[in-house]
């Protein structure tokens, strides 16, 4: 009588885990950086609710402060990453550090822009982001980066499509949003240094 015997996993899938083990360990080293990001967007989340008679002006400017810290969390974090398996992944900090510094420079260095262009501007950021995060998720296994990325999505198309709230509703949606990616970056962080802390983790271990 001959057993059930289960056959080995084709090498290109043994590959693809290791490899992705890699990119996410070597994306745990610096797991304080998405920590950083998530306190970052928490705050300026409170700070629009907190105080929305600081003025429009006030509140963009913050706006672009956030983007322009966000921007520079991605690039730090693909200047960092060394790995050769993890270059695609790199590929998609810089598009996402990218896009984030334009739109801060728009917002902080262009005045003269209409509610309707900065509305269009944040949209874009919103949208652009969020299609880079869910690659980035992809080529990480992440369920907590896909829904971050989903999330920027979902707030960037309702922007673009239900305008007439006008340029303040925007604000406070953009920091009830900034609130709920500050949480979502805070908990991959927090999964990001258990793994960090952690070498011994099997691939299986080590999703996000």
């Amino acid at each position: 009588m001959s057993g059930n015997v289960t056959p080995p996993p084709p090498e290109s899938m043994l590959l693809t885990g290791k490899f992705g083990m890699q990119i996410v360990r070597q994306a745990a080293g610096n797991w304080w950086v998405f920590m950083l990001r998530g306190v970052a967007a928490i705050i300026f989340g409170i700070l629009v609710f907190l105080f929305p008679g600081l003025g429009l002006a006030f509140i963009l400017a913050f706006l672009g402060a956030w983007m322009a810290l966000d921007g520079i969390g991605s690039i730090y974090q693909a200047v960092k990453g060394g790995h050769p398996t993890g270059e695609r992944s790199r590929t998609w900090l810089w598009i996402d550090g990218i896009i984030s510094l334009v739109a801060a420079a728009v917002i902080l260095f262009a005045p003269g822009v209409s509610a309707i262009g900065l509305l269009i501007v944040t949209a874009a950021w919103f949208l652009l982001s969020g299609g880079a995060r869910l690659m980035l998720a992809f080529r990480l296994s992440s369920v907590l980066l896909g829904l971050l990325g989903a999330l920027n999505i979902v707030i960037g198309a309702w922007m673009l499509l239900r305008p007439g709230p006008g340029l303040l509703a925007v604000i406070w949606m953009v920091g009830l949003e900034a609130i709920a990616m500050g949480v979502i970056m805070i908990g991959l962080g927090w999964r990001l240094k258990h793994i960090h802390q952690n070498p011994q983790l099997e691939a299986g271990q080590t999703k996000i």
